[in-house]
């Protein structure tokens, strides 16, 4: 006979909370469009307020101020009461954007994926079968093609084509190059230390379909209790089921550093660039209309209202200097390890990958990954996306690292040195680095970098 009992079960899950929600988004966003989100944030709540520091101050005059009391000027009526309580402010005057500061395109999908990928320890054969995958995502960041056909297409077996489909899918974003929507959210409730037999994941898995049909018949589907099933539903509401939405877009994008890498006579120094053109502040004034007591029920409503806002508020403000003191910590790590590259050039630059960021600052290898992506740093010598200073690397016959950017720049510095009647095979550069460098790579890494490069190979380079 079975013996069906209730039993108590703790298990430590990372929930995504609004606030954690809310810290993520401005994490990932870079300068210029954490400007735009503060502005939308201001127009829509009012303990938010903007500060213009280019504003000329306006010298008071004899007209004697009248008092603006709340009550006297706002009702609360529903919706007509929201959009009377909006703050509007006047932005400030645009000034023609800089050449040099507008980028054609953003990253396109395959480009980020394939980034991360090579800071992953795959082989070179593995390197191939990812990027085949990559290169049949849809615009939504599903796989086009089957694993079995990825697996005929190189001769490999099934399971060495999941274990690799598995690295990807782990990427930012994550749930990338699944074969469905539920393996998609599935993997990223997986990511976000759900367990497999958590609720969201068994929902997610078996019975997505019935969402819509409302919480009581998932509940008798699930034989689980309603509010139990109301709480993962509203996990799964925070999961995207299009992990690709952000790429593939062909608009112009406005290019601003987040981060200053500068020399003074102390040394290097990094800094975190804050727009001055104005700056966001807390309004204290509805803070203290809230210690007042409610007189009827509208000023309940009126009340509950403010409440809200104020904890968004202050939520908000609290994220944006979690952002500001990541991406210090970020920019500290980069710039202790590529101090040579800054003063020497390219063929200094040092391996770094997530991984080792990570542990230095203690942030997760994801949390790394949303705070370089799109964001950029002003040095000595120019602009540079902060994803250009991560790369695996070689160690020379005299034991220092190389980055792989160092050996494409010796690659390409070889071949324009090189007789044009009689060009070096991709072998023979192999030989010349290992001999003249002492960085010792595989002839067909030489040719992977030297396409990478856009550089023809052999043949078309010889001059007849």
């Amino acid at each position: 006979m079975l013996d069906l009992r209730q039993q108590l079960k703790l298990s430590p899950q990372l929930i995504l909370t609004p606030q954690l929600k809310l810290f993520l988004k401005v994490l990932q966003l870079n300068t210029v469009e954490l400007n735009e989100f503060l502005l939308q944030e201001v127009q829509a709540n009012p303990f938010l307020e903007v500060e213009y520091n280019d504003l000329v101050e306006i010298p008071s005059t004899n007209v004697e101020e009248r008092e603006v009391k709340l009550k006297e000027e706002i009702e609360y009526d529903g919706e007509e009461f929201y959009e009377k309580f909006l703050h509007f402010y006047e932005p400030p005057s645009e000034e023609p954007p800089l050449w040099e500061k507008t980028l054609k395109a953003e990253e396109s999908l395959s480009e980020y994926l394939l980034w991360q990928i090579r800071l992953k320890n795959l082989s070179n054969f593995e390197f191939e079968v990812a990027r085949y995958i990559i290169g049949n995502l849809d615009d939504k960041g599903y796989l086009r093609v089957s694993p079995e056909e990825v697996a005929r297409e190189f001769n490999i077996s099934k399971d060495k084509v999941e274990s690799i489909r598995k690295v990807i899918r782990f990427l930012d974003p994550v749930g990338v190059a699944s074969i469905s929507i539920n393996e998609c959210l599935d993997t990223q409730l997986e990511f976000l230390g759900y367990e497999e037999e958590s609720l969201p994941r068994k929902i997610v898995r078996d019975y997505l379909e019935l969402i819509p049909e409302g919480i009581e018949a998932l509940s008798k589907a699930c034989s689980a209790p309603e509010s139990e099933v109301e709480n993962a539903v509203e996990v799964i509401k925070q999961l995207d089921p299009f992990p690709a939405r952000n790429f593939f877009s062909e608009k112009d994008v406005y290019m601003e550093p987040d981060l200053v890498f500068y020399k003074d006579e102390e040394g290097w120094k990094v800094e975190v660039v804050k727009d001055n053109s104005f700056s966001i502040k807390f309004n204290e004034y509805y803070k203290e209309f809230l210690k007042n007591k409610a007189k009827n029920e509208e000023y309940k409503k009126l009340k509950k209202f403010l409440r809200e806002k104020m904890r968004d508020a202050e939520a908000l403000l609290k994220a944006i200097d979690s952002r500001y003191s990541s991406l210090y910590r970020v920019g500290e790590v980069i710039l202790r390890h590529q101090v040579e590259f800054l003063e020497k050039g390219t063929k200094y630059l040092k391996p770094l990958t997530l991984k080792m960021v990570a542990e230095q600052t203690g942030l997760h290898e994801s949390t790394i990954s949303r705070i370089i992506s799109h964001k950029y740093v002003q040095t000595p010598d120019g602009v540079y996306p902060l994803k250009f200073f991560f790369s695996t690397g070689y160690t020379s016959s005299k034991g220092e690292a190389v980055s792989a950017k160092a050996v494409k720049d010796y690659i390409k510095e070889i071949i324009d040195s090189e007789d044009k009647k009689k060009p070096f095979s991709d072998s023979a550069i192999a030989k010349i680095l290992k001999e003249k460098y002492g960085i010792k790579i595989a002839r067909r890494t030489v040719t992977k970098y030297r396409e990478e490069l856009g550089i023809p190979s052999i043949r078309e380079r010889k001059q007849r």
